[in-house]
């Protein structure tokens, strides 16, 4: 994953916004199919997913020949994808199938032609969960439009570890410490033993620092997610829980225990150097086994996982995501539409869902196939964590479908709190609580403009639609079904 935006990838946002990534590599690849015999027809196939890569380029061969239609399957870095598919669009030339990464809500992506209705098979809906679509999420107007592939129960925000490095610190790899004092104990005992301790992708756009502040921030307390309460609707990007996250952040960055230029990283740069291993400790998702091996593959031998961080000992690491976002989309531009609809319904045969846990990336929305799989023992423990420590939250989207308008009206506010992080730890921004109140402010006013134009556009919005008072900590939001 990459620091484009992936909130809603994870079905976590608040937007139900679009978009994930997992890049590792700096270039696109593109392999074309076997061509099948008797193959007349042709697919073109771009995603994101570094992890699964050589998986991809082995199930567009093996879908040419199922098929009978040419399956040309393209690898992106995540860095380069949207921009990709953003000139794409603007030529009328999107690829038939393409993973979520361009950052736009459901209803924006509907409405600007960049997807296709999704036809599936009754065999493969069946296989899917009650549950796994959403209107204004995956469906609007009651049609399929994203194919959701992966389970709400996972971060971006994991703490990944060298195993070798850290038994010549001393310290115990399958331990990883897990609040705050302890784990800058730990760093500096790695930093003692001559050792780079610890990189964060701050960098490129600043994305996957937000999200992981974001995530550090509900383990921090905070109530709610992406700044925004759950029990009173109210943005609170200056609470208490994101300060005390961004100041344990600079304290690192202020004792050199964050890698040099680090500020500077997008992910592809902060997991290289992990798993090159150059550096003893990495913040990453879940998906970070996978993406290190295919960066490197001798470091999956050498990896370890410690869970989201805490404050302080004993506090629940307790994380909140939305439903399970749509993975895939069928573009409008599609000259195959139907086939482009059978190509992805394959993604959930047994052979395909067993190739996607093997290679360690987000995992699938049954999470019991994960305990029998031959994925490492770190990305099994990641995803227990996942699967006792994250929980559903309440949306207003799914509270009042109706919202989807509302998001489709909603505009990024910047400098988010990705950005801030950037400018606090380098010194630029001196008042951080001053800056996330700005934020605060202007998330609020954005949400206002897009409620009060949907309303007049006939929508049956209001911000009440935001606030879930019976919301507890610690469960599934059961309102929420």
């Amino acid at each position: 994953m990459t620091g484009l935006t992936r909130r809603g990838f994870l079905g976590a946002s608040v937007l139900a916004v679009a978009g994930v990534a997992t890049g590792c590599s700096s270039s696109s690849d593109n392999v074309g199919s076997a061509g099948g015999g008797g193959a007349t027809e042709s697919l073109d196939w771009w995603d994101h997913f570094s992890s699964f890569k050589h998986l991809n380029n082995d199930w567009a061969k093996t879908q040419s020949s199922a098929m009978k239609t040419n399956v040309a399957h393209t690898y992106y870095d995540a860095s380069k994808a949207t921009q990709a598919l953003q000139l794409a669009h603007q030529a009328n030339k999107m690829p038939d199938v393409y993973s979520n990464v361009v950052g736009l809500p459901l209803p924006a992506l509907v409405s600007g032609k960049w997807v296709h209705e999704v036809t599936l098979p009754a065999d493969v809906k069946s296989k899917l969960p009650k549950d796994a679509f959403t209107e204004g999420i995956t469906q609007l107007d009651g049609k399929l439009y994203g194919f959701p592939m992966f389970s709400l129960q996972q971060s971006s925000t994991l703490v990944w570890v060298n195993k070798d490095h850290f038994k010549k610190a001393g310290l115990d790899p399958d331990n990883v410490p897990s609040d705050y004092a302890a784990f800058k104990d730990a760093l500096n005992k790695l930093k003692s033993a001559g050792l780079q301790p610890l990189t964060l992708a701050i960098g490129a756009d600043g994305g996957r620092i937000r999200d992981q502040v974001d995530d550090m921030a509900q383990t921090a307390g905070f109530p709610g997610y992406q700044g925004l309460q759950f029990t009173t609707g109210e943005y609170a990007y200056h609470h208490d829980a994101y300060v005390t996250v961004i100041e344990y952040l600079k304290e690192l960055n202020d004792d050199k225990l964050i890698m040099p230029g680090s500020n500077n990283f997008g992910v592809v740069d902060a997991r290289t150097r992990y798993a090159s291993g150059a550096v003893a400790a990495f913040i990453d998702g879940i998906w970070c086994a996978g993406g290190s091996k295919a960066l490197a593959p001798p470091i999956v031998d050498k990896i370890a996982s410690g869970q989201v961080l805490v404050p302080t000992a004993g506090t629940n690491a307790w994380c909140y995501r939305g439903r399970p976002s749509a993975a895939y989309f069928v573009s409008a531009d599609s000259k195959n539409p139907d086939a482009a609809g059978k190509l992805i319904a394959s993604f959930m045969s047994d052979d395909y869902q067993n190739g996607m846990i093997e290679a360690m990336d987000q995992p699938p929305l049954n999470l019991d196939l994960v305990a029998s799989s031959k994925a490492i023992d770190a990305y099994k423990k990641a995803v227990d964590f996942c699967k006792a420590n994250v929980f559903l939250m309440p949306q207003a989207i799914v509270k009042n479908p109706a919202q989807a308008s509302v998001d489709a009206l909603r505009k990024p506010v910047t400098p988010h709190v990705g950005n801030i992080v950037q400018g606090y730890l380098s010194g630029s921004i001196k008042d951080l609580k001053a800056e996330l109140k700005k934020l605060s402010d202007a998330t609020a006013a954005d949400r206002a403009q897009a409620l009060q134009k949907a309303k007049a556009s006939g929508a049956k919005v209001s911000e009440d639609d935001y606030v879930f008072s019976d919301w507890k900590p610690g469960q599934d939001y059961a309102g929420a079904k």
